[in-house]
């Protein structure tokens, strides 16, 4: 048998094995897609920095920088290392906008990957940053706890309108966690006390706005709604008696006067004190009951709320269980800021100026379902009605505002830009136009 002996000597060589892919590690799912930690969990907080990045920050937000350029570096770094969802960078960037914060794209600003290679970390960072701070506005009040109040009980509740708790934290949630990052890294130590009265204001907005939004979304109650039919109001101009007319497409039961009349008895007879039960029973008898809308106001405050003892509630179960219980709500004459002033008399005008605006107490009945959402300055905007034996009733909730309700003019500059002047041809072609 005969063969090259150089065959044979490659065949001995020993053929070296194929190189084994490495697999990638696979993160958790609690770290991948959207089980990936956003940044604003409730027990987040910040990694601790390293002694480099420390020094790094002293100098970044050292008190000589100006605070708009200290506010602007704080803004990129806590976008980056959050991941903020596009409905919650909604509702971020118009809390920034209400601050005074410009969030719109820079121009002339993109850069693409090419032109990245020859920048630092820093240099990247504030090329694909997307806010900014108008160095006009240097002579504006800084307030943080201001500027929260007016954004979390002014424009969000009426600009995104939250039906469910987790939009309200949505907005609460995000907020607070900036203000802790301004703490945390020290970014402006000149405001601390007032970040941290924001911070508390971010607290008390989360839960009174969802309780808002419960009390507005019910309208209103059975006994107010029977104090209307019987007394005066919106229910007693539609009224038909007996429910003569009905809507086919209506199959809810409606309140006759003679239902109105119980809902009405039981709720004074049970919450409501010996004074104004007899004073009823009485001008009820002698037929001189008489209601009247308050004018002039926007609505109430709330200054307190009591509840029905479990012998009341007890009673209503075994007596009337087709009712709802009744507790009794007290509040005092609210006038919304935010709204125009009223068109009064001169006389009336110089007797508000000289005195005060006029305070009236009140006292309300309402279903403890209802009750059990109001809260000590809550501001209800509804219309109130006085009954000349000692109690009010008011119709349906039109609005309620927070305790710490603040309404500012700063989203009245949401948007707004700085005139230009026109160019003399433009001015040519409007005088030609016309």
């Amino acid at each position: 048998m005969t063969g090259n002996p150089e065959d044979t000597r490659k065949s001995l060589v020993p053929i070296p094995a194929p190189k084994k892919k490495k697999k990638r590690s696979k993160r958790p799912k609690s770290k991948r897609g959207k089980n990936k930690p956003t940044g604003f969990e409730e027990y987040y907080v910040d990694a601790p920095i390293t002694a480099e990045e420390h020094e790094f920050e002293l100098d970044l937000y050292h008190v000589s920088r100006p605070i708009a350029h200290r506010l602007e570096n704080s803004l990129l770094r806590f976008s980056k290392n959050r991941r903020i969802e596009p409905d919650r960078l909604e509702v971020f960037n118009k809390y920034l906008q209400y601050g005074g914060i410009d969030v719109s794209p820079k121009m002339f600003a993109g850069v693409d990957e090419r032109g990245m290679k020859d920048m630092d970390k820093e240099d990247i960072l504030l090329a694909r940053g997307n806010t900014s701070i108008n160095q006009g506005q240097s002579n504006l009040i800084i307030d943080f706890n201001a500027v929260v109040k007016g954004y979390l009980t002014s424009y969000f509740p009426f600009y995104f309108n939250p039906f469910t708790e987790d939009m309200i934290k949505l907005a609460t949630v995000t907020t607070r966690g900036f203000l802790s990052y301004l703490l945390y890294h020290d970014v402006c130590p000149e405001y601390k006390e007032n970040i941290h009265e924001a911070r508390k204001s971010c607290d008390i907005a989360t839960g009174e706005l969802w309780k808002n939004q419960q009390l507005t979304a019910e309208g209103t109650d059975d006994f107010n709604k029977a104090c209307s039919i019987l007394f005066g109001g919106f229910e007693h101009e539609i009224y038909v008696e007996d429910n003569q007319w009905e809507n086919p497409k209506d199959d809810k039961v409606h309140m006759t006067k003679k239902i109105a009349q119980k809902v009405v008895r039981f709720g004074l007879g049970v919450a409501g004190t010996d004074d104004i039960a007899s004073a009823f029973h009485h001008k009820a008898i002698a037929g001189t009951l008489t209601a009247k809308k308050l004018q002039d106001i926007h609505g109430f405050e709330v200054t307190g709320v009591r509840f029905l003892e479990d012998n009341a509630r007890q009673f209503y179960q075994d007596q009337a269980p087709d009712l709802h219980p009744v507790g009794v709500l007290f509040g005092r004459t609210y006038y919304d800021p935010a709204e125009p002033e009223y068109d009064l008399s001169p006389e009336e005008r110089e007797e508000w100026a000289k005195n005060g605006l006029p305070v009236q107490d009140f006292t309300f009945f309402l279903e403890e379902r209802l009750l059990q959402h109001c809260y000590p300055g809550m501001k209800i905007i509804a219309n109130v009605w006085e009954l000349n034996c000692g109690f009010h009733y008011f119709e349906e909730v039109i609005r309620a505002y927070c305790s710490i309700y603040t309404p500012l003019a700063n989203e009245l500059m949401i948007g707004w830009k700085k005139p230009r002047a026109l160019t003399a041809k433009k001015e040519q072609e409007d005088s030609d136009a016309e």
